[in-house]
């Protein structure tokens, strides 16, 4: 059984955060963040808990990890966190640039979706990787 320390939880934003948005995160929402990590958790059964915990811990890839988990609905908890930490970071003003595109190419766009397409398909064969070696491990 893995315990849920402070330590922990704010691993666990810092992880989750660098995978989605590739920079530190701010101390606002690592503070929001573990407080409403700590409420979701309580709805989880603990061997879910155990192995979230162990593949947030092991992995280094988060982002692959959740599209494949995500496709294979195994990690549940690993989705409902990503998505918690994209709406607690959509709340603040700096961050707005990752929601709302203020750009209008058309071609820009399509190459944007196409570079887009072929980075999910890359994501998604790793994470399935990932969540084989976490499952086998």
């Amino acid at each position: 059984m893995i315990a849920e320390p402070c330590s922990l939880c704010e691993t666990e934003a810092r992880k989750i955060y660098v995978a989605i948005f590739g920079r530190e995160l701010p101390s606002v929402l690592l503070d929001r963040f573990v407080i409403a990590s700590k409420r979701l958790n309580q709805s989880v059964p603990q061997a879910e808990m155990d192995s979230y915990y162990r593949a947030i811990l092991a992995c280094d890839d988060l982002e692959a990890l959740e599209v494949a988990a995500r496709y294979t609905r195994r990690l549940p908890l690993l989705s409902r966190k990503f998505r918690l930490m994209a709406y607690l970071t959509e709340t603040l003003p700096e961050n707005q640039a990752f929601f709302i595109n203020e750009r209008s190419s058309f071609v820009g766009g399509m190459a944007r979706s196409a570079i887009g397409v072929f980075r999910t398909a890359y994501k998604m064969a790793r994470g399935f990787w990932l969540l084989r070696r976490a499952v086998h491990a």
